[in-house]
């Protein structure tokens, strides 16, 4: 709608300024100066009026050139190497490399990144996730972009091109089988969208030096995979120097027992794919809702999909817990090891009932859903089902849908086959 259009250009309108600080205050050092010299009303003011818009319009000169010579002199392409070092990487304790390809289900040097999408899991903490209550706790700071990358923001965000910059919550503390037996705290930390576009999703980019011969290889000023690895392994998210907002994915079942699908329209991410029930990311606000008790990450990481789903599929949900089952966690690596959550939420609504709100209207393009036997092996079927077919089919599987399949599919495998779902 055009009120969100319109919100959505203010937000990218409010980060540019931000972005373009120093030159808002060469302008403004030149408009103070001609006010003193209009209204001064003495010959000393006047003077120190022009010698002050002088030397504004002289820093304005300045830096504006600098910025043309920098942005003209580095240019940002393809990591080549990136996916190799994705592959030899040392990994987390526990944790399996995977592709999100239906085509291929292990690393294989004949695909390329984008069509690779690897991430990595761990089942054991996959089967603790849901039983834990880890407590959350807030960093006092919000996320700053690292200092490498702060000249390149509105060239890395213009190649990314986001929709908007909504505040978002980063993961600070790696996850292991210990810390949810021992119901360890999790640092967080307020990011926004924005950050993760000039960090995240760069996480395959790097910078050059542009030839001036335009003969010979362009000289390496900086690898973004720099901020991902350490001598060959993977940093660990309490290391990691990337946004690391935390991402949600989840499978709804409709009280009619619909798995629900979802065929997503233009959009940042995932565009023009098949998705499953919703995915989106911990927002700021989802903080506040959950400081109800004691909160936890498992309480917002299911207060974060099931708000995804209400937006996205306007579903309903009964109070409590019940409603979602966490069933994975995973990294992209892809997006430099970004955090994911995975689970299975039962609405209360059915699936003639379902539409997309509007503000998220221009994201789904179609609502429809795959009947299931209401028990744990007759959800498994249709997802083993689905899994199959995205592997022939034409239309492209997001990466979320898959491992959300997955991981459904590997958490109903666990569970005894007489309990009746919902």
């Amino acid at each position: 709608m055009w009120w969100q259009q319109a919100t959505d250009r203010l937000s990218h309108l409010r980060y540019r300024i931000a972005l373009q600080n120093r030159l808002l205050i060469d302008a403004l050092l030149v408009l103070v100066g001609l006010a003193l010299i209009k209204w001064g009303g003495t010959s000393t003011i006047d003077v120190v009026g022009a010698l002050t818009s002088l030397l504004g319009a002289i820093l304005f000169f300045i830096n504006m050139r600098e910025r043309r010579v920098r942005s003209l002199a580095t240019h940002i392409v393809e990591n080549e190497n990136f996916l190799d070092n994705l592959l030899s990487a040392k990994l987390p304790d526990g944790f399996e490399l995977f592709y999100g390809s239906t085509q291929y289900s292990t690393p294989s040097p004949e695909i390329n990144l984008k069509e690779a999408r690897p991430y990595i899991t761990n089942s054991a903490i996959n089967e603790q996730m849901d039983g834990s209550r880890n407590p959350i706790v807030l960093k006092d700071k919000p996320y700053k972009v690292p200092t490498t990358l702060v000249e390149h923001r509105l060239r890395c965000i213009n190649i990314n091109k986001p929709d908007f910059n909504d505040p978002k919550v980063g993961l600070r503390t790696d996850l292991t089988v210990e810390a949810l037996l021992d119901q360890r705290r999790v640092h967080l930390q307020k990011t926004d969208y924005f950050s993760s576009s000039a960090t995240n999703e760069m996480a395959g980019k790097q910078f050059v030096a542009a030839s001036e011969t335009r003969q010979g290889r362009p000289r390496l000023i900086y690898a973004v995979s720099d901020l991902i690895f350490d001598n060959h392994e993977l940093l660990g998210l309490n290391e990691s120097s990337l946004s690391n907002h935390i991402g949600v994915s989840t499978l709804v079942i409709t009280a009619d027992n619909f798995l629900v699908l979802q065929d997503q329209g233009q959009q940042t991410d995932s565009p023009n794919e098949t998705a499953v029930g919703a995915s989106g990311s911990a927002d700021g606000f989802d903080i506040t809702e959950t400081q109800i008790g004691d909160p936890t990450l498992q309480g917002l990481v299911r207060h974060a999909m099931e708000r995804e789903a209400k937006e996205e599929l306007s579903a309903t949900f009964t109070t409590g817990r019940k409603n979602t089952t966490l069933t994975g966690y995973a990294r992209y690596l892809a997006r430099g090891g970004k955090p994911e959550f995975f689970g299975i939420s039962r609405t209360s609504a059915y699936l003639n009932q379902l539409q997309p709100t509007k503000a998220d209207m221009r994201f789904v393009s179609g609502i429809w859903g795959r009947p299931f036997e209401p028990s744990p092996q007759g959800l498994l079927s249709t997802i083993e089902a689905l899994l199959s077919e995205g592997k022939t089919q034409r239309r492209r599987y997001s990466l979320s849908m898959i491992v959300c399949l997955r991981m459904a599919q590997d958490h109903l495998r666990r569970m005894p086959p007489h309990i009746k779902l919902g």
